[in-house]
């Protein structure tokens, strides 16, 4: 495990009109320093000026985890079983912004459907059994 440079990017910058002009992709750019992550981030700033396009949004980070991914996971109990989910957030994310997933955007029949779209959450008594978070995060946080 090496320590890396993290650009994380997306947002309308890669919108079809402006991708088919500067043909970048969005999502995660791995560096193993500092200044070459800094210099396509400046890269992409100047298209996105050049083009009037100003939503480009980035998340930059740096360490020895920028390539484990965060997982929220999640046990519940219906009918007398127990099933298993899980939710890939990404590479390096942060453990607050995980807790917050896991607390309040993510949960059986919101963002989640282990028994399927059609399945009737509000009127089934699904009980939580489990729910927990893995990945790498800063203790410094």
């Amino acid at each position: 495990m090496k320590y890396e440079y993290l650009l994380h990017t997306w947002g309308g910058f890669y919108n079809k009109e402006h991708q088919e002009k500067h043909g970048e992709t969005s999502g995660y750019h791995y560096f193993d320093t500092e200044q070459p992550r800094d210099e396509y981030l400046a890269k992409l700033r100047k298209i996105e000026k050049e083009l009037n396009a100003n939503t480009l949004v980035v998340r930059e980070s740096e360490g020895y985890n920028v390539r484990i991914i965060t997982m929220l996971h999640r046990v519940v109990r219906w009918d007398d079983k127990e099933y298993y989910t899980e939710y890939k957030l990404g590479p390096d994310y942060p453990y607050e912004v995980a807790k917050y997933h896991l607390e309040n955007e993510w949960y059986p029949g919101f963002n989640s459907y282990p028994f399927g779209d059609n399945f009737d959450y509000e009127n089934n008594n699904i009980e939580t059994i489990q729910e927990w978070i893995t990945g790498a995060f800063d203790v410094n946080e």
